[in-house]
């Protein structure tokens, strides 16, 4: 589970500026991977104590997080932090590599739950006395991105942000449909009535109607992502239906066949029953950004893509609640601190990453929620568009198991056990329990190390 993100959209420098410039002094991202001490405050002190910092960050979210370091470079001559931003996986294998030859980066972020794959190898420091030292409570953040930071009872990471799916909306092509969008939760058959009514073939039919051609739809309700983002919705319905995937210990996939069948055919009916996406869909963001579909459930990161677009009128809403609970597959992204040996480039590191937090309102303009609520309850933060839809799933945010065998169990390659299920279940309509049975097979394999 390494590439959440798909952005589709330039670099916001000019976005990531100006939400920066409301918090302090800014300076131009630089370009590239990384970002050396820059900005427009004081010069490096000639005994400046210079930090690695490594993140996946490679979209419009890395030119935010460039903005954020030159910033607090300004602000501290003394500790100077260079960003180098690489795709997660490889950024992973690499500091693999970096650990065993004594060169780890000074700070790493990573997702909530990656920590238990490099925590478990005694590869990053325990954070709990240095999040307290900082002046953090539990009660300072949203309550999903503290416990993702916490694994075996020690807080290995100071919370950055949440991320979670919703539902993106075109409000144009709501309007001409004579819908209003939702603000809130709906039910699975409410927002079922939307896709519907949004999808429209040649003739102007919709499904259901006598005479609908589902051979021949000009615009489709809903863009659907079928690779390892369609479990992750699975997954989320699993948890609307009260149930975890895991046992108690975590050595086995623990869902009722009844509950994870449900869950796959609400998401397969949209296909193949209701036709109101597209079958075998590739270009879910584009098509969206297009006009070609009126909404798709993503996640955060896709709002600069968002923001980009001219002439697009869009807002977004909470996934449906298609069960009996409230719950949306979710994430976020935590700074950690590898293992050091060097206690003033520990300092340093600790006194950097408890700046980005307390700064992190800025953080926004990357399309992920600042963790921190007092950043997420700033004016810098509230002025931005498109976050309402998120913001109101948040306490209901519900990410996946904290595993050591994380990587391998949910990774998002084209050969992983959930992708797998997915295009077959979503694309080849195959039958949906013995291809989950054959998933949670594969998936109890990778649990207990085979």
């Amino acid at each position: 589970m390494r590439t959440w993100r798909s952005t589709g959209a330039a670099a916001i420098s000019a976005l990531a500026l100006v939400v920066v410039a409301g918090c302090g002094q800014a300076s131009a991202p630089a370009s590239g991977s990384s970002a050396p001490a820059s900005g427009g405050g004081a010069s490096p002190a000639a005994n400046a104590v210079n930090l690695n910092f490594w993140g996946g960050w490679t979209g419009p979210d890395g030119d935010v997080m460039r903005a954020l370091v030159s910033q607090f470079n300004a602000a501290h001559p003394d500790i100077q932090v260079t960003l180098t931003t690489q795709q997660w996986t490889p950024l992973f294998d690499k500091f693999e590599l970096a650990v065993k030859s004594g060169n780890q980066p000074d700070i790493l972020g990573m997702h909530g739950p990656d920590i238990p794959q490099f925590a478990s190898a005694g590869q990053l420091e325990d954070l709990t006395s240095v999040v307290q030292a900082a002046g953090f409570t539990q009660a300072d953040f949203a309550a999903p991105a503290w416990n993702g930071s916490i694994y075996q009872g020690k807080q290995y990471a100071f919370p950055l942000d949440l991320h979670m799916h919703a539902v993106y909306y075109n409000a144009d092509l709501f309007k001409a449909a004579g819908l209003t969008p939702p603000t809130d939760w709906i039910s699975g058959a409410d927002f079922l009535k939307l896709a519907t009514t949004l999808t429209v073939d040649t003739s102007g039919k919709h499904p259901g109607d006598p005479g609908f051609d589902a051979s021949n739809i000009k615009q489709y309700g809903l863009s659907l992502y079928n690779n390892h983002h369609g479990f992750f919705q699975w997954y989320a319905l699993v948890r609307q239906q009260g149930d975890n995937l895991l046992n108690a210990d975590q050595t086995q996939i623990a869902v009722p066949d009844q509950a994870g069948v449900a869950a796959w055919q609400w998401l397969q009916d949209l296909v193949f029953k209701y036709h109101v996406t597209p079958v075998g869909e590739t270009s879910q963001l584009q098509d969206f950004l297009s006009g070609k579909t009126a909404m798709l459930i993503d996640g955060p990161w896709e709002i600069p893509a968002m923001q980009k677009q001219a002439g697009l009128n869009w807002g977004t809403f909470p996934f449906p609640q298609v069960f009996q609970n409230k719950a949306v597959w979710g994430s976020g992204h935590v700074l950690t601190i590898p293992k050091q040996t060097d206690g003033n480039r520990e300092k340093a590191a600790e006194t950097f990453v408890a700046w980005i937090v307390k700064n992190s309102a800025a953080w926004g303009a990357s399309g992920n929620l600042p963790a921190l609520n007092a950043a997420r309850e700033s004016t810098a933060f509230t002025s931005l568009p498109g976050r309402a839809g998120f913001i109101a799933e948040m306490p209901y945010e519900v990410m996946l198991p904290a595993i050591p065998a994380e990587a391998q169990v949910f990774s998002a390659a084209k050969t992983s056990p959930i992708v797998v299920a997915a295009q077959a279940i979503l694309v080849q309509e195959q039958p949906i329990e013995s291809t989950m049975q054959t998933m949670f097979q594969a998936m109890n394999r990778l649990l207990s190390g085979q």
